[in-house]
């Protein structure tokens, strides 16, 4: 079942009097939304009691748990330390309940682009031969914004090919950027979902990580995320288009929107937009 929800708590959630990620679950719940990405990005500050009633009250509510690990992870050029936060990070989404966790896979820096990349795919794959984890996790190398980052689809897609775990997570919001407003070009977003599952297979695809939001971008790719009330046109990336690809293909993923101060509101939208095309 398609699942919908918010990366953290957004706004909304505080200024209803909400102070706690522990509450998070009960309030989209009663929301009508079924998913929560806890981000680690500036760090994991999380203690294992706290990920523990988390997932107590996200089963509780049937709310999915992903993570986000911290955006620090660097595997195109730095093993050691981007293990560590990978590793500390499944520690707790396993206390959580949860099972997709989203990485930053790397930045080019001063190396070659290829380089870059294979460097990205090997670390990868020693993460997966050193971690001593066991549940049922996937790692998902999320589509970046910027172009110095690693990767475009391509890359992600064929980064997430050196293991059976290697899920992508696919941010729209991402790849509009660094395509310029070119999701909006009509069939381009059915063009993108079916060279991933020719790269990927059919059966990682069918329960593929995804993020979908508005975000602004420069010559250089990402500026800001935005919200689907007040972004311009270009910055939008239309959902109709993948939500008919989701019910055609069958596809099972989670939905997890970044608006910048409206993630709840934003994945509601989204779920309205869903259901009026399977309509």
């Amino acid at each position: 079942m398609i699942r919908f929800g918010p990366s953290g708590n957004d706004e909304l959630f505080y200024l209803q009097g909400f102070t706690s990620s522990v509450q998070a679950p009960a309030w989209l719940s009663k929301r009508g939304l079924s998913a929560l990405e806890v981000n680690f990005g500036r760090g994991i500050r999380m203690s294992e009691d706290t990920a523990r009633e988390i997932g107590e009250q996200a089963a509780k509510h049937g709310i999915r748990i992903s993570a986000h690990a911290p955006y620090f992870i660097n595997l195109a050029r730095e093993f050691d330390k981007s293990f560590v936060y990978i590793e500390k990070s499944l520690k707790l989404l396993k206390i959580m309940g949860g099972r997709d966790l989203v990485v930053h896979i790397g930045s080019q820096g001063k190396l070659p682009r290829r380089k870059a990349v294979e460097n990205c795919k090997e670390n990868l794959k020693k993460v997966f031969e050193k971690l001593e984890i066991d549940f049922d996790y996937r790692i998902c190398p999320e589509t970046m914004g910027r172009f110095h980052a690693i990767g475009d689809y391509k890359e992600i897609c064929e980064i997430c090919t050196v293991h059976a775990r290697a899920i992508p997570t696919l941010d729209f919001g991402h790849i509009n950027c660094l395509l310029k407003g070119g999701l909006r070009v009509e069939g381009a977003i059915a063009a993108i979902m079916d060279y991933c599952t020719g790269i990927i297979g059919a059966e990682k695809m069918k329960n593929v990580h995804i993020h979908f939001s508005p975000i602004k971008f420069g010559n250089k790719g990402e500026l800001g995320h935005l919200d689907f009330e007040t972004a311009p046109e270009i910055f939008t990336p239309p959902f109709e288009p993948l939500a008919q690809y989701i019910i055609e293909k069958g596809l099972d993923p989670t939905v997890i929107c970044e608006s910048h101060g409206r993630m709840a509101q934003d994945a509601e939208i989204l779920k309205k937009i869903f259901y009026k095309v399977l309509k």
